[in-house]
């Protein structure tokens, strides 16, 4: 990439990898609705994935730096020099490896601006060490952001990051995604008849995301004994391999079906009777913004961003993360009640265009980013470009 003292600032979203989960597909949105004018590029620390292709197609250069183990000093210095190199503006953090490495390194080569966006609570039982360096990274930073109210307010109390350098956006999805997919052919593709019943639960296969509670609340469901309910587990992750062992050792092969990656996740989540999200912690998380403006009857559990959403018996349901009894309970009264079903999907929709239209989180960034610099802000942006 060209760099004149002339230019345009330089604003770097700097992230771990590129694999189609929730905070990388918010990246997307958020240079697609870039500041026009202004030069972007995107900084990979481990290495690149799925989504580089989506990047280069609006025109934004995809930079892998490749960690080399599990620490990796020298990686600070090569980011920086070349965050120096090609005058950065702006460093935007997201996920643990950018967080860490890439505030050393932008600090380092005298970055104007430092940002960082935290996209999970994470674990809710992590120490005093990991909370103390939290804090002290803090302080290499302008800002960091909370993707919802509730994570700000847990970096607060919880973590101890000072209010002052606290800033909450709201995620937000592109909402034109949703307006027109189809699920039809879905349960044709996976071998099952019209008439089952299909739920569907998106996501990385992580502790996170807790798909072993899910499949012992399957356990407990009529519908999966006579046959007559299905369950897509959407994504790829570590827990693979245990995952598929458990549902062969609580007897669901015939109702479980792991996807894999899929590029056509709205299709699959159109075709659902009901989005199911077990997590044991999350932050505000994209996979149930899509369901909801999918208008598609959503079960969660209480954690994170999640109640700030979901809004029990008006919008979708809720229980306490790790109560399987209640998720069970819950989700046959649903699988039973298609006008339930229905209502609820209705309203989800509704929340979501009301309020997570990812054009404004797109401009709280984009305003984030010009504030810092001094420079004038620009109104609500327009598409620069199609990812599609």
């Amino acid at each position: 990439m060209p760099s004149h003292a002339e230019s345009p600032p330089l604003i770097v979203h700097m992230i771990d990898e590129l694999p189609r989960d929730g905070a990388e597909m918010l990246l997307v949105d958020l240079v697609r609705l870039r500041i026009p004018g202004y030069r972007y590029a995107i900084v990979c620390l481990i290495k690149g994935g799925p989504l580089e292709q989506e990047f280069e197609r609006l025109g934004v250069p995809v930079v892998i730096f490749g960690r080399k183990g599990k620490f990796d000093l020298g990686l600070v210095f090569r980011v920086a020099s070349w965050l120096k190199r090609e005058k950065a503006a702006v460093v935007h953090t997201h996920l643990f490896t950018a967080d860490t490495y890439g505030r050393l390194a932008a600090r380092l080569a005298g970055v104007p601006a430092v940002f960082s966006t935290v996209h999970n609570i994470v674990n809710p039982w992590k120490g005093a060490g990991r909370k103390l360096i939290d804090r002290l990274f803090a302080r290499l930073s302008t800002a960091v952001v909370g993707c919802s109210e509730e994570v700000t307010q847990t970096l607060a109390t919880r973590d101890g990051i000072p209010q002052r350098k606290l800033v909450s956006i709201p995620n937000g999805i592109d909402l034109q995604k949703f307006s027109s997919f189809s699920g039809a052919g879905v349960r044709a593709e996976f071998g099952l008849p019209e008439d089952r019943l299909l739920i569907g639960i998106v996501g990385r296969l992580h502790e996170q995301k807790a798909h072993g509670d899910l499949f012992q609340a399957l356990t407990q469901l009529p519908q999966v004994r006579d046959g007559t309910l299905y369950c897509l587990v959407v994504g790829t992750g570590d827990l693979l391999d245990a995952l598929k062992q458990q549902v062969k050792d609580l007897g669901l092969q015939n109702c479980v079906i792991f996807t894999g990656m899929r590029t056509d996740v709205p299709r699959l989540v159109a075709a659902m009777d009901v989005f199911v999200m077990s997590s044991h912690w999350e932050g505000l998380p994209i996979a149930l913004l899509e369901a909801m403006a999918s208008s598609k009857a959503v079960l969660c559990t209480r954690v994170g961003g999640i109640p700030d959403v979901v809004v029990d018996g008006d919008n979708g349901l809720l229980v306490d993360a790790r109560d399987v009894p209640e998720f069970a309970r819950r989700l046959e009264n649903l699988l039973h009640d298609a006008a339930l079903r229905r209502r609820l999907g209705e309203r989800a929709r509704e929340t979501v265009i009301a309020r997570f239209d990812v054009s404004r989180t797109a401009e709280a960034y984009n305003r984030l980013h010009q504030q810092a610099l001094g420079l004038p802000t620009s109104p609500r942006p327009a598409r620069v470009a199609s990812a599609e």
